[in-house]
């Protein structure tokens, strides 16, 4: 046996080793969240850079109008932007995508193609929790202010 060559089972372990290193790589490209809710907003403009949206350049004229999802995923919610009317997502339902060149790209079910969104907005879950939390407790201040109001005035 020649010394440079690994035997069978040495190169079989160490193929199944390397696999296994590079296997969550590759499941990992693509995250999972949940679509929970969609509104028609302004279509971001040609600039198609993250950094154009958040700037607030590039935008298109305000009569066109693009679906603008928010997206849950684990540790980030995404506020994403379809580049056309009819880039449409299912609510409420596990959703996969991957980042490609400042772009989250989403394949609808069983689509040949990914559709193409541009990132609007994110934060961060834990963040966006404690805001929404914030609201619902104003919300029900206001609610309990009201209704206090009407039942002192005779």
């Amino acid at each position: 046996m020649n010394r440079r060559s690994l035997p069978l089972p040495s190169f079989l372990a160490t193929t199944i080793c390397l696999l296994a290193v590079f296997a969550p790589a590759q499941s990992k490209s693509h995250q999972q969240g949940i679509v929970i809710k969609m509104r028609m907003a302004d279509c971001i403009g040609p600039q198609h850079s993250f950094m154009a949206a958040l700037s607030g350049a590039g935008r298109e004229q305000p009569g066109e109008l693009c679906p603008e999802y928010v997206l849950l995923a684990d540790k980030v919610v995404y506020t994403i932007v379809g580049k056309s009317s009819n880039e449409l997502l299912p609510l409420a339902e596990v959703t996969r995508f991957r980042f490609q060149n400042n772009e989250m790209l989403i394949r609808i079910d069983d689509a040949k193609h990914e559709s193409h969104f541009q990132i609007r907005e994110m934060i961060l879950r834990e963040e966006w929790e404690r805001y929404r939390q914030h609201e619902e407790e104003e919300l029900q201040s206001h609610h309990f202010d009201t209704t206090t109001a009407i039942e002192s005035h005779p």
